[in-house]
């Protein structure tokens, strides 16, 4: 299957519901590097919201900052 044609400012495709190149009327997520084993559903009808990205897919939090390190007095 290729990969979906919209993509970032790179032209990278980026993560999300497409339709589904092998089913039509379908559409499979996309995680932005490859279609996602599982996740063909039909097409939600016009005015639909797309469905949440499949669970497990969330992008992990951003890594806690180190703490602070004090000023060394001078």
């Amino acid at each position: 299957m290729s990969a979906p044609s919209s993509g970032s400012a790179d032209n990278s495709p980026v993560e999300g519901f497409y339709p589904d190149p092998s089913i039509p009327g379908y559409i499979r997520y996309w995680s932005g590097t490859a279609w996602v084993p599982g996740t063909s559903r039909p097409a939600p009808a016009e005015g639909e919201p797309m469905p949440a990205p499949p669970a497990g897919l969330a992008k992990p939090a951003a890594p806690a900052l180190a703490s602070p390190v004090p000023p060394v007095p001078r």
